[in-house]
């Protein structure tokens, strides 16, 4: 039985968890989406993530070039997974009971849970630089005002995440686009001659390509929670190309911004940054942190609301008598801020690098369960699925999918060889100058393993767990 039977599509504060979507709770339009992840996306970890790519000795211009390709790449995939979100009306990882049985997706859950941590740590620490830098607060205090910041606004959830970054969007941008114009025509001196555009070395290149990448892939496990309450009948066109749109402009243009302010001025992004802004003035220096700011609890928020639906959708496939609600909430997404703003301390030195190896090895764990995750939503199932069964361990899709897990463990294996990064580094990838294409073979070895796997029962299996589905969604609530 629905035990938020009475709660409005508008609602303040979201009361749902992990259950399905029913019909009188969907609201907005796929547009929406652009701004949220323009907002999500036009922050300090993408400008570190771009600056990172030059860290092993590359040019502007083949930084350039790397990150536009991991950028087009990865977002490609990344919006892929958006457009599931309407049609099932599910949060990502708990769609992935699909691929990988009950039990099963409790195992890449894992993973994903460490990356959401990762990826707040890193943000949290800059963010506190720039209030740092704004007001004079120590970083350790910067580090928990933002700490606490972002969990309201993830504790809220849905629809505040989405209004808080449409607004956002619009502020960030215009710093951005003012900082990248005195750049490009200001005189602000460089501490760093940036090395000519031209000389190619393929290792840097790779990497960067790959950390690029996954900068945008990275917004994967969790890209469909927040698609997930448009109307069923939207388009999945549209829902990809508004997502896309939105990461991947926001996406290649901070991160070629990050690669050339770190060749120019050596120094950390928020130091950077401000000594790009002062030349515009006291008052524009304040701003820009301002902006960077708010953009970072912005993100942490999405990154504390996925740890948090991850946390969930791991516990509840053991423990399942838990329902949706506040109290709910609160158990969760406090334990995830206290657990990821503990990391955010002790990822405050060397971020730069740090950053660049956390990225490469999350590409590793992540790209596997996307291959697999994308084959069997559109080519093998092609989108039909039966909600009810996804939350029963007993239920058509097996305590444990074999053919899942499987194929992502060979994904990555498949992947060690080819690893480049400051923890290991494979016999192929030292054929390649220390160049990382794992990502690459894992996703087509991953991908192409499970359809195989898969195809032989496919036409049986559509049948089993096809159109049905729409049908029943529609007529009955899920339980949590």
């Amino acid at each position: 039985m629905d035990t938020n039977s009475h709660e409005r599509p508008d609602f303040i504060l979201e009361r749902r968890s992990i259950e399905f979507v029913p019909a009188h709770l969907r609201h907005g339009k796929p547009s929406d989406l652009l701004f949220v992840w323009f907002g999500a996306n036009m922050e300090l970890p993408v400008v570190a993530a771009g600056a990172a790519t030059t860290l092993s000795g590359l040019s502007l211009g083949w930084a350039a070039v790397a990150i536009l390709i991991g950028v087009l790449v990865g977002t490609l995939l990344m919006a892929s997974h958006s457009a599931q979100g309407p049609h099932l009306g599910l949060p990502q990882m708990i769609q992935s009971r699909a691929q990988f049985g009950f039990y099963g997706a409790a195992f890449p859950l894992l993973f994903v849970i460490v990356m959401y941590l990762g990826f707040y740590a890193a943000g949290v620490v800059l963010g506190a630089q720039a209030l740092t830098a704004l007001t004079g607060l120590p970083l350790s205090a910067g580090i928990i005002v933002l700490a606490l910041l972002s969990t309201l606004v993830a504790i809220f959830g849905y629809n505040l995440i989405h209004r808080f970054e449409r607004y956002l969007s619009a502020l960030v941008a215009v710093v951005f686009l003012v900082l990248t114009l005195l750049l490009v025509f200001g005189d602000v001196p460089a501490t760093h001659p940036a090395p000519a555009s031209g000389g190619f070395v393929l290792g840097p290149f790779l990497l960067a390509v790959s950390v690029s990448a996954t900068s945008q892939l990275g917004f994967a496990p969790y890209v469909a929670d927040y698609s997930r309450y448009l109307p069923e009948q939207t388009s999945i066109k549209s829902v990809f190309w508004y997502t896309y749109a939105g990461v991947g402009i926001s996406g290649a243009w901070l991160m070629i911004l990050g690669a050339a302010l770190n060749l120019r001025f050596q120094q950390g992004p928020v130091e950077s940054l401000g000594r790009l802004a002062h030349g515009a003035g006291g008052w524009f220096e304040a701003l820009t942190y301002v902006a960077l700011i708010v953009g970072v609890f912005s993100i942490n928020a999405l990154n504390i609301y996925g740890g948090y639906m991850s946390a969930l959708s791991f516990v509840t496939t053991f423990v399942r008598r838990w329902h949706g609600g506040l109290g709910l909430r609160l158990v969760f997404i406090i334990p995830v801020a206290v657990v990821a703003t503990y990391l955010g301390f002790l990822y405050k030195d060397n971020l730069l690098s740090s950053f660049q190896v956390f990225l490469t090895l999350s590409l590793v764990l992540i790209i596997p369960w996307t291959a697999v995750n994308l084959v069997d939503y559109y080519a093998i199932r092609h989108g039909h699925y039966v909600i009810e069964e996804i939350h029963k361990p007993d239920g058509i899709y097996g305590k444990v999918g074999v053919a899942g897990v499987v194929s992502y463990a060979m994904g990555f294996a498949v992947q060690i060889p080819f690893m480049s990064n400051d923890v290991y580094e494979g016999p192929v990838a030292r054929l390649l100058r220390d160049g990382d294409i794992s990502w690459l073979v894992g996703a087509l070895v991953a991908g192409a393993w499970y359809y195989v796997a898969k195809r032989p029962w496919a036409s049986a299996g559509a049948a089993q767990d096809d159109g049905t589905a729409t049908e029943r969604v529609r007529e009955s609530e899920v339980p949590s």
